[in-house]
């Protein structure tokens, strides 16, 4: 009976969560195609301008259940990420971001930071090639602990992410797909090993895994 109640309590605040979710997703949606009819007024022949952005992705946890140590289990869920910045020419630019991690029951990270990105090759039509540095800040919003050691942490990352970008003809939008990191991240090694693709446990890793993967639309005014 107990085991019924919590599955019914974790079906209930799972949908709930999912709900939430697709709301942030439809606002930042709306924002984007808002702005779209006014790219006419957009002077197209110069790339300096602000930038807004919005990412989106999948955070995938890999693990097994205690009492069945052979049947691994898997988690997906959302990964969010807003951009605001400034393009200084058409290799550079920078700004600021704001990012949401989610995975039920484990690792939820609310993140701010602040990027760089230097587009070093394009190649036609309208494909460039960037390296994207970020900095940022990720907090943790569960204690628990497990042996002495705690489940989630506080996050603190720099490094790298490789980026491909299209700019739509006759348009500010560029769409871009992220993937991989390579640099800094001290957070748990339980956040790394339950990652499929994150190689090294310790500060210093590369990171292959789902979430790292995450495609968006960015609109220069």
């Amino acid at each position: 009976m107990n085991t019924q109640k919590a599955e019914r309590h974790y079906s209930s605040d799972r949908n709930n969560y999912i709900s939430l979710n697709m709301k942030q997703l439809v606002i930042f949606l709306s924002i984007i195609f808002g702005i779209c009819p006014h790219a006419s007024a957009i002077d197209l022949g110069d790339d300096r301008g602000m930038t807004l952005s919005a990412f989106f992705g999948i955070n995938q946890r890999h693990y097994y259940e205690s009492d069945l140590p052979n049947d691994p289990f898997n988690e997906f869920d959302p990964v969010i990420t807003g951009r605001i910045g400034y393009r200084f020419n058409n290799k550079w630019e920078a700004g600021a971001f704001y990012r949401q991690e989610r995975c039920k029951g484990w690792n939820h990270y609310y993140g701010i930071g602040v990027y760089g990105e230097w587009s070093f090759f394009r190649f036609s039509p309208g494909f460039r090639l960037i390296a994207e540095g970020h900095a940022s800040y990720n907090i943790a919003d569960h204690n628990d602990h497990w042996r002495g050691y705690p489940f989630y942490k506080n996050m603190t990352e720099v490094g790298i992410i490789p980026c491909i970008a299209f700019r739509i003809p006759h348009s500010p939008v560029d769409i871009k797909l992220l993937y991989l990191f390579i640099g800094f991240n001290d957070s748990f090694y339980l956040y790394k090993s339950d990652a499929p693709g994150c190689l090294g446990r310790g500060d210093w890793i590369i990171d292959a895994s789902l979430r790292r993967l995450e495609i968006g639309a960015s609109i220069t005014f």
